[in-house]
């Protein structure tokens, strides 16, 4: 009698695991993220992610620099992966990675409740280079005077100052959760931010574009809806760009606007 009881409770949590069949546009790739969205970031698969050509593929890498750059924030902020399975609910998500100030991150969700607007922001962007100290001799100096750099080297680097400022530039950053809100959009704000994607061709618009700027601001904008998943980042577009006014929209509505914009 055991070796026929003994497998139902097996068999019946297979048959309450096993996710339901139905048609759907996102990937569900499980090597890309679980159903609650967590793992990795962006899709390698859009063409426009390809480099054009050899230069292009030593300088930015594939996938490209600043994609992978805004991934790494984004696991920061401890944001879902949105291209790989549908969430649930409609939501449109921006980043704004600026050199010289905190990234930033609103996220627009629509549920049965009505639809908010989160702002979050991190004390500093993320993934940058590590800072390290490199001693430089110049050619042709006398033995003794190497081992005088190399003593003044060593007691800077000994300095509780130098090395507090390194290991703060090191340490990772943190989401600032005294700064972080969360606000009501009415609908007719939705309504407006979704005719300011139209008027931008938003959803026909290449994922990514090609730059060298070593400044600025990236601006990177998600569409994570039913019928399927999008997103656009641009380098500083300028201010009469029609996908920068859309972007613009929402930092209006949320309490990141008095941020500086480039």
């Amino acid at each position: 009698m055991s070796r026929i009881l003994l497998p139902l409770p097996l068999l019946l949590l297979t048959a309450c695991s096993a996710p339901t069949a139905e048609r759907t546009n996102y990937p569900q790739n499980p090597a890309v993220s679980d159903t609650q969205g967590q793992v990795f970031y962006f899709p390698a698969t859009d063409p426009s992610f390809i480099p054009t050509d050899s230069i292009t593929a030593q300088l930015e890498g594939f996938p490209p620099r600043a994609l992978r750059f805004a991934s790494c924030n984004l696991f920061f902020f401890g944001a879902p992966i949105l291209s790989n399975y549908y969430l649930g609910h409609d939501t449109y998500r921006f980043l704004w990675l600026r050199s010289f100030d905190r990234p930033v991150l609103l996220t627009l969700t629509q549920q049965a409740s009505g639809a908010t607007l989160r702002t979050q922001l991190l004390s500093k962007p993320a993934c940058g280079p590590r800072l390290t100290s490199i001693q430089f001799m110049p050619p042709g100096i006398s033995a003794e005077e190497e081992r005088k750099l190399q003593h003044e080297f060593r007691k800077h680097q000994a300095d509780p100052a130098v090395q507090q400022a390194r290991d703060e530039a090191n340490r990772p950053p943190v989401r600032v959760a005294a700064e972080e809100t969360l606000r009501p959009v009415r609908a007719a704000q939705w309504r407006r931010f979704e005719q300011l994607l139209q008027a931008a061709s938003f959803q026909q618009l290449p994922a990514h574009e090609e730059s060298y700027g070593l400044d600025g601001a990236r601006w990177l904008l998600e569409a994570h809806q039913a019928n399927g998943y999008h997103m656009v980042e641009r380098h500083s577009p300028n201010k009469q760009n029609s996908f920068r006014r859309a972007c613009e929209y929402l930092l209006e509505l949320s309490s990141a606007r008095k941020e500086e914009r480039y």
